[in-house]
């Protein structure tokens, strides 16, 4: 006998949600930048539109696809197309639209993307409520490969603030457009969140108490093909080393949707659930990790085991136990899957009952057979399974992992049998070890059959945060700020309007450096009434009467201050220099400083222009500067420019 599945548990559909962004808001939507646009439309590139009825038909010949998006080849350069704006602090702002008439949203494919630090890419709707982003260097992966999207509408536009000293490090090009064309999958919204069925349980209700720990270790996968994107589910899973490899497992069937699997583009949403039983009127924000390898996988048991690229510290996430037990004579009862239908919050479904064998072979509907007795089958009592379910681990009474989800007979919310591929036989009956499990869950070779769940420690963050101002407390927005650790890493942000900038989620128990700086527009606050009063220190008339102004006249920065200043500013405003060959246009010092002779700063080694924290171990709120612009003696500089 052969069983003919009529749906498989996958759902071929686009995302809107980030990956691994630091959110925020693009600069031009501040009010303060407003009169640096004015009289100035971004341009909108137009590229085709895509048949909708055209492919609507070709859809309804593909049973087990639901595609509702089209690639757009396209060539799109950062340097070739868009608008350029040059900031008050001379950054660089890239914009651009992007427009496919008739579509129902737009998702961006970058075959490179390469930021610099301190820069900010960004992707929002023309109405600015659909903002996906900030993305920075650290977003980057090491392919050089991107994806954003999906921006909901037929125009989005595309937005990069550079440092200014940067824009030749920066690479971004899109070379595909994947524009939507069905707006009945796509239910008119950015992704899928609330789309599933309501017979569904979420997973933080009263019947997923006691699975609060091993929901951590469940994600949604967004899959990624050359045709379009999809939705999957799967878990994280231990391994009898107790390593954090971050090795997950999932449906071999993922993976065959359409040709050639892009999996440095897979994205992996962790925590994408509600905070309580109800259904939250906000879309709640993942926690994801882009990019993955696949390590093994067999159609027979319709298996794939993943290994995803490194997942941060701060993710409380836990690897799921399993068990192997060939004994079938007493199968095990209450079940539980906890899973992402239709690319939804995270959900369970409970069955009591013991699992069965399916002793028959069963034909998929997109094609393939899997062997007889090769699946468990069970008929859940609360929820169901939907599209997007597809490699949902099976947990037995002991929160062990039995199996993943293939598919089965769904009628809406009308529950009948699902069929999940048996871990038993997935783990050593394939040929090699890319066809099963054993060699990857089990390195030691310890033949355990059973292995235990257990958490990875999270390291916890802390934020380091202050403010920049002028010495005489004008605050300075743009100031780059360099935070750097005791073995060699490193990132940077910059102060917005009211001189505070942020470093969010820092890892505890290490040294940090701060270091900010700003070189630019050298004669800023300079004129010949700044020689005039150096000229008067210098000879004893009427001396400086600040240690900052002391180190405002040191324009050659000897730690001493005589004619060769008046020299080199002179030089200066006469236009022979354009910059100062040996200082920079502001130096900085914290805020703490002290100077052992006020009168004159030179007479000892002057404070450090940084901050040291040793062993971070608590939020760190005042790292706060002070900054003195080079030869600018009476606090005329606009610490803006």
């Amino acid at each position: 006998m052969r069983n003919r599945l009529t749906l498989l548990a996958l759902f071929f559909a686009i995302t809107a949600q980030a990956q691994l962004s630091k959110g925020g808001k693009p600069i031009s939507f501040a009010a303060e930048n407003q009169s640096l646009f004015e009289g100035n439309s971004i341009p909108v590139l137009s590229i085709p539109s895509v048949d909708r009825e055209a492919l609507l038909k070709e859809d309804s010949k593909m049973q087990g696809q639901s595609r509702f998006a089209a690639p757009v080849p396209v060539d799109i350069s950062i340097q070739d197309q868009g608008f350029w704006t040059t900031m008050p602090n001379g950054d660089k702002l890239w914009q651009l639209g992007v427009q496919s008439s008739g579509a129902f949203g737009l998702c961006f494919i970058f075959d490179q993307f390469v930021l610099p630090e301190g820069a900010n890419f960004f992707a929002y709707s023309p109405n600015h409520q659909h903002v996906l982003g900030a993305y920075t260097a650290e977003s980057c992966l090491p392919s050089g490969k991107f994806l954003i999207g999906i921006v909901p509408g037929e125009t989005a536009y595309l937005e990069c603030l550079i440092p200014a000293d940067k824009v030749e490090q920066t690479r971004v090009h899109i070379n595909r457009v994947d524009a939507a064309y069905d707006h009945v999958s796509m239910h008119y919204g950015p992704d899928d969140f609330g789309e599933s069925m309501p017979c569904h349980v979420n997973i933080n209700c009263s019947v997923g108490s006691d699975w609060q720990v091993v929901k951590k270790g469940v994600a949604r996968i967004m899959v990624v093909f050359p045709a379009g994107t999809g939705w999957c589910s799967g878990t994280l899973i231990a391994n009898t080393s107790g390593s954090y490899e971050p090795y997950f497992l999932t449906a071999n069937h993922c993976q065959l949707l359409a040709n050639n699997p892009q999996f440095d583009l897979w994205r992996f949403d962790f925590n994408f659930e509600s905070p309580d039983c109800n259904n939250p009127g906000n879309e709640p924000v993942p926690k994801s990790v882009l990019g993955c390898q696949r390590i093994s996988y067999r159609p027979e048991t319709d298996f794939m085991l993943l290994k995803l690229n490194p997942i941060p510290s701060s993710y409380d996430v836990y690897f799921n136990g399993w068990n192997r037990d060939n004994n079938t004579t007493t199968l095990w009862p209450n079940n539980v899957m906890i899973h992402h239908p239709n690319g939804d919050i995270k959900k369970i479904t409970v069955d009591s009952q013991a699992v069965t064998i399916y002793n028959f072979a069963i034909n998929w509907n997109i094609g393939g057979t899997t062997p007889a007795s090769s699946h468990w089958k069970l008929r859940p009592e609360l929820g169901v399974q939907e599209p997007g379910s597809s490699g949902s681990p099976l947990f037995d009474n002991e929160k062990r992992i039995r199996g993943q989800l293939h598919g089965g007979n769904v009628n809406g919310c009308t529950i009948n049998d699902m069929y999940f591929g048996r871990f038993n036989m997935s783990w050593d009956q394939g040929s090699s070890s890319d066809s099963r499990l054993k060699e990857w869950l089990d390195p030691g070779a310890t033949n355990s059959i059973t292995q235990n769940g257990y958490a990875r420690p999270v390291v916890v963050g802390f934020d380091i945060s202050g403010t920049i101002k002028t010495h005489w407390d004008i605050p300075m927005k743009g100031v780059k700020v360099q935070l750097s650790d005791n073995i060699g890493n490193s990132q940077a942000t910059f102060t917005d309007t009211t001189g505070y900038y942020i470093f969010e989620n820092i890892t505890g128990g290490a040294n940090y450096t701060l270091l900010p700086s700003k070189d630019t527009n050298d004669l800023n606050g300079i004129t010949t009434f700044d020689l005039f009063l150096i000229s008067k220190n210098i000879l004893g008339l009427e001396p400086l009467d600040s240690p900052w102004k002391m180190i405002a006249a040191d324009i050659n920065k000897s730690s001493t201050v005589t004619t060769s200043d008046i020299v080199e500013a002179r030089k200066l405003l006469l236009g022979i220099y354009s910059k100062l060959p040996v200082n920079t246009s502001w130096r900085f010092f914290p805020e703490f400083a002290q100077f052992a002779d006020p009168s004159n700063p030179f007479m000892g080694p002057l404070p450090p222009n940084n901050i040291s924290i040793n062993n971070l171990q608590a939020d760190y709120p005042n790292a706060n500067f002070r900054g003195v612009k080079i030869g600018d003696t009476n606090n005329t500089a606009d610490p803006n420019q």
